[in-house]
């Protein structure tokens, strides 16, 4: 339910303003229309909070309003969770509470929030008890730093019954129990070293129940997702920033409770065979569950060149080795993967046409030179322009809303040339 933004009063006064206009225009103009029920939601706000104050926004996450729905004491009803902060020197967000008491909405209670802003609020049903949890990230001036607090609501008592700092929050079954957990990754700062937690109820409430520790040498940690190793086990990829500007990954995962981070292995290959340049994020590219890791290799010819056109293999980790499963010519900002069929493999190159700015794929003949039959080119182009690429040869591969991901193979009877098929099935949109 999206709430409005303006009081009652003063979508009122709005409406009753003088002012003759013409009907277009006062339509465009118009508050949005608020029921009864919002009405008096508001009012009880007013009514618990004052007059002087204005409602917060989340920053992130899927909610998005200051007014938030939610039956977080399981009584078959919802609550309205409303953000706001006062005027005056009390910086910090309030968590105001209002519940429909025999029919009537009314602010059962306020909560003040531990820090300036709300990043997110996430719900969950932590360690699957079917209790519904509520999470909120705060955030202060430095936007490394925040907070998270974990709530449950009863009795219209919103319980506190987890706080900690965090820097980014995953929810997945990382513990493989059945239940939803909360991965919290801090990273490194002047306060304490990267780590990440997992955070869950195993019966006590929610609690941090296992911790490892992450790479001391990460600057930043640009992507966090989640999804599964080779061995069906749940973890979070982690791609790290290094100090010379490249990603590295990190796998997290459970085993009998507790947390392993491989990469900090000695002897580990995961750290170095990991190593590539920004923007090549773990990925499910196949979309089986199993995230893909990227690792750059050179196509065939290419030798300490300025210009080297680069193979990116998509791996998976299994049995504590780095496999891999794909390879591809992927774009990460044009947005596509294109994976190179398997008799492809050390017999195909790839040049950049900088006439057209094409990548164009070539029966590898020895040297770049020397390489000539032209396999397949590929064209990113608007839709307005792809008529006329059609007109010239080009088929479309795959499309968005505003690119079509054209493609030209190759006059030739070489067994190394594409069927329309296996174009279309080895195109991905990244």
């Amino acid at each position: 339910m999206k709430l409005w933004k303006i009081s009652a009063a003063a979508a009122l006064s709005i409406v009753l303003g003088g002012c003759a206009v013409d009907s277009s225009i006062e339509n465009m103009l118009a508050p949005p229309i608020i029921s009864e029920e919002q009405q008096e939601i508001y009012a009880a706000l007013e009514k618990s909070a004052g007059k002087d104050f204005s409602v917060v926004y989340p920053r992130s996450g899927a909610y998005r309003s200051a007014f938030v729905f939610r039956d977080l004491d399981g009584d078959g009803g919802d609550e309205a969770v409303v953000f706001y902060s006062r005027s005056g020197n009390d910086v910090n967000v309030r968590v105001n509470i209002i519940d429909s008491i025999d029919g009537k909405w009314r602010s059962v209670y306020d909560h003040a929030g531990a820090g300036t802003t709300v990043e997110q609020v996430f719900f969950t049903d932590l360690g699957g008890t079917g209790r519904v949890r509520m999470a909120i990230g705060y955030g202060y001036m430095t936007p490394t730093e925040k907070t998270l607090e974990i709530y449950s609501l009863s009795d219209g008592v919103l319980n506190t019954e987890y706080e900690g700092t965090y820097y980014k929050t995953l929810t997945l079954d990382l513990d493989n129990d059945g239940g939803e957990d909360i991965a919290v990754l801090n990273g490194n700062n002047e306060n304490h070293t990267a780590s990440l937690s997992l955070v869950t109820d195993k019966g006590k409430g929610a609690e941090c129940t296992a911790s490892a520790a992450m790479s001391p040498t990460v600057l930043d940690y640009p992507s966090v997702i989640g999804g599964y190793i080779g061995s069906g086990t749940p973890a979070v990829f982690a791609d790290g920033l290094l100090g010379s500007g490249n990603l590295s990954t990190e796998i997290i995962y459970c085993i009998n409770g507790e947390l392993r981070n491989p990469a900090l292995i000695d002897g580990s290959e995961l750290a170095a065979r990991t190593v590539r340049p920004q923007g090549l994020y773990c990925k499910d590219i196949d979309g089986d569950g199993i995230v893909e890791i990227p690792e750059r290799e050179a196509f065939p010819g290419y030798r300490d060149r300025q210009d080297t056109q680069y193979i990116t293999d998509w791996n998976v980790y299994e049995n504590y080795s780095v496999v891999k499963k794909y390879s591809s010519l992927t774009d990460p900002y044009l947005g596509y993967a294109f994976m190179l069929p398997v008799r492809w493999e050390g017999l195909v190159t790839l040049k950049n046409d900088s006439t057209t700015g094409e990548k164009v794929f070539y029966k590898y003949n020895g040297s770049l030179e020397e390489s000539r039959l032209e396999l397949m080119r590929i064209n990113v182009c608007s839709r307005e322009d792809s008529e006329k690429r059609m007109l010239e040869g080009y088929t479309a591969a795959a499309s968005t809303e505003d690119a079509v991901y054209m493609v030209r193979c190759g006059d030739t009877e070489d067994n190394l040339l594409l069927t329309t098929a296996e174009v279309s099935n080895n195109f991905y949109l990244y």
